[in-house]
């Protein structure tokens, strides 16, 4: 699994513990309400990660939040 989006593609990463499933889309907003639906419904619920086509870290959302979590641009 590449860490770095294809083809300039968003990537949704959901990290279940014991394995990790991704979703890529063109359309941030559209992973973004994705994975806010399948956290809310999942009976096992993944720690949720957003990254841009370059492979940093949009957002988070971790087995216990509602909502996004936006990474710290500053943070090196």
């Amino acid at each position: 699994m590449s860490e770095v989006g294809q083809g300039g593609l968003f990537k949704l990463v959901a990290d279940y513990g014991t394995s990790e499933s991704w979703l890529q889309s063109s359309n941030e907003h559209t992973l973004r309400m994705f994975g806010k639906d399948h956290h809310k419904a999942a009976k096992i619920t993944p720690e949720l990660t957003l990254q841009a086509p370059d492979g940093s870290v949009i957002a988070t959302m971790d087995h216990w939040a509602y909502e996004w979590k936006e990474a710290d641009k500053d943070a090196a």
